[in-house]
């Protein structure tokens, strides 16, 4: 027999310890315990049945139903028309046997899904069931975009979205009969489509139909050249890997746009709001046409006088892909931070370029940022700054040496580079710095 060690008496001292302690788990509420499930997907909130009697009925009282298809069946990457059936016999047995009232659900089907009917019945069905119902999440899954595939035209109800507060289509074809669904949405505030195929009529018609969003987000969509919103109570705005010829957008309470690859002229491209605080701008760099930062701010502001406003005069936070290195691109950042009086926090991304064209000033270049005056905002307002892809070139160094030496309220500055440039990012500690409270912070990424 071997011996007791004093590592094992001391192992089972906590073990006796820890079955003195009440479990934590079983003292919540059935209530409680169900809204825990309710974050998992439906499987696995199914299979914690298991667990006791107590948990056989748990789920059937999760206030959020998520189904995922990926995960729920293994066959579900290659599916089959045996399979989809399959699958939609899963989720309406699931859907019935289900007790409680639902406020949230998410859908991932297969294509056949939708085709059969199965998805009409089920939205039907918790639309119906559940009077509660507020966020709805559809997507139909497929190894391919719904642009390639036919019948992808859902067939909703008319007015079946009008008790929602949020709505998120992926991966669908809309057709104008699609218009009725968006019936009655006055309560509708947060509107997500992704990778759709519309026509004009459609997206504009859903728009005008939606006049209480708060939150829309358009990512990856084809089939419509003109973009029209509308929205007085719009806030928060999200245009993602778009082509388009025109884009206009009223919005008086806009506060945080986000602009990623969309490809669309710049002098197209117009948004009136006057409360605008975080403005976030980037680009595809292996496609020419892209809409860069530069055009934008150029176009969104007074700085040639293509509009009248500039929406950037109350901005707290910029965040930007800009080439610092190329003047034709700081033109108009210069601008902007002369005129943005309240803003905080400046995030700058430097894209990989191997050449651009570069402008002729009346004056060397090594002093441009010395030149532009900007005491108001970089050097009295700006607390928080962060420059990525920094390679250590001369325009570089000088902006961040301006915002050292100048900023007296800066708290702090990220310079995250390349391995390679490392020792000139920290030859920046050594300046003398404008502000006591800044702290310079340099990160290496390999």
């Amino acid at each position: 027999m071997r011996p007791i060690t004093r590592k094992k008496v001391r192992a089972n001292e906590r073990v006796n310890r820890n079955q003195g302690k009440p479990d934590l788990i079983s003292t919540l509420p059935d209530g409680v315990l169900s809204s825990i499930l309710s974050s998992l997907s439906i499987d696995e909130a199914v299979r914690s049945s298991i667990l006791s009697k107590r948990w056989i009925p748990l789920w059937k009282y999760a206030p959020h139903l998520d189904f995922d298809g990926t995960r729920m069946m293994k066959s579900f990457v290659n599916a089959t028309g045996k399979d989809a059936r399959e699958y939609g016999k899963l989720v309406n047995s699931i859907l019935h046997h289900h007790l409680g009232d639902l406020i949230s659900c998410r859908f991932i089907h297969l294509p056949k899904n939708l085709i059969v009917g199965d998805v009409k019945g089920w939205i039907e069905y918790v639309m119906e069931k559940n009077k509660r119902m507020t966020h709805l999440s559809l997507e139909c899954w497929s190894s391919i975009c719904c642009y390639d595939i036919k019948d992808m035209k859902p067939n909703f109800r008319s007015k079946i979205f009008s008790v929602l507060c949020s709505l998120e289509l992926t991966n669908y074809v809309l057709a104008r009969s699609v218009l009725s669904a968006f019936e009655s949405c006055e309560n509708l505030k947060i509107l997500k489509l992704k990778k759709m195929k519309m026509k004009n009529e459609t997206i504009n018609g859903i728009l005008k139909k939606c006049l209480g969003l708060e939150k829309f987000s358009l990512i990856g969509s084809i089939g419509f050249d003109i973009l029209k919103i509308k929205s007085p109570g719009l806030k928060f705005l999200e245009l993602k890997k778009l082509r388009v010829k025109e884009i206009e957008v009223y919005a008086e309470d806009l506060q945080v746009v986000v602009i990623d690859s969309l490809v669309c002229p710049g002098k197209c491209l117009k948004i009136y709001s006057q409360n605008l605080r975080t403005f976030s701008s980037s680009y595809d760099q292996t496609t020419q046409m892209s809409l860069k930062t530069h055009e934008i701010l150029e176009n969104c502001s007074d700085l040639f006088e293509s509009q009248m406003t500039n929406i950037f005069l109350f901005l707290l936070t910029l965040s930007i892909e800009l080439n610092l290195n190329n003047l034709r691109e700081v033109l108009p950042l210069s601008y902007i931070l002369r005129s943005c009086i309240h803003l905080k926090t400046l995030e700058i991304t430097i894209p990989i370029v191997e050449a651009f064209e570069d402008c002729e000033l009346p004056y060397p270049k090594s002093i441009f940022w010395e030149r532009q005056q900007m005491y108001n905002c970089i050097n009295h307002k700006i607390k928080f700054v962060t420059m990525r892809g920094f390679t250590g070139k001369v325009q570089e160094v000088k902006f961040l040496k301006h915002l050292i030496t100048r900023a007296c309220v800066m708290e702090k500055i990220n310079v995250i580079c390349d391995s390679r440039f490392v020792d000139e990012a920290n030859d920046l500690l050594s300046l003398p710095r404008a502000s006591p409270y800044l702290s310079i912070i340099v990160k290496s990424k390999t």
